[in-house]
């Protein structure tokens, strides 16, 4: 049974490190006739006025990527939810039923990566579905 990877899950954090990742999940869409899921997670905030206007700024970010990045070339959707960062994605992952996850790291190793941990990291070992990773060069 050949695998499909129709729905493609790629989390943006709007730093550069997140293009290489969105030019893969753009060539398996088109190898598998697939929609891209554009995914951004607002860590949890106490004012509630202040959410609205960042879900804005966000949803209006990821448009001007999407216009750049996607548009003509595959089918997508613009998803940006508020929450932890690896809990809100795989929650997604699960509610979507995404075939696949395509997302950057930085590639810290050693006392930064301990520090710092990586959603990445947890995105991997906790996913349900295959995910596919890039790091800076």
């Amino acid at each position: 049974m050949k695998t499909r990877f129709r729905k493609i899950l790629c989390p943006i954090d709007f730093d550069r490190i997140s293009i290489p990742a969105l030019e893969l999940a753009v060539g398996m869409a088109k190898q598998h006739g697939g929609r891209i899921y554009l995914f951004y997670i607002i860590p949890k905030m106490e004012a509630a006025s202040l959410r609205a206007d960042v879900e804005q700024v966000a949803t209006d970010s990821l448009r001007g990527v999407a216009r750049k990045w996607l548009q003509g070339k595959v089918p997508y959707k613009i998803i940006v939810r508020t929450g932890a960062p690896v809990s809100g994605l795989l929650k997604a992952e699960a509610e979507l039923s995404i075939d696949l996850v395509v997302m950057s790291t930085h590639g810290r190793t050693g006392k930064k990566h301990t520090l710092l941990g990586s959603v990445t990291e947890q995105v991997v070992r906790r996913s349900i579905c295959p995910v596919l990773t890039t790091r800076p060069i």
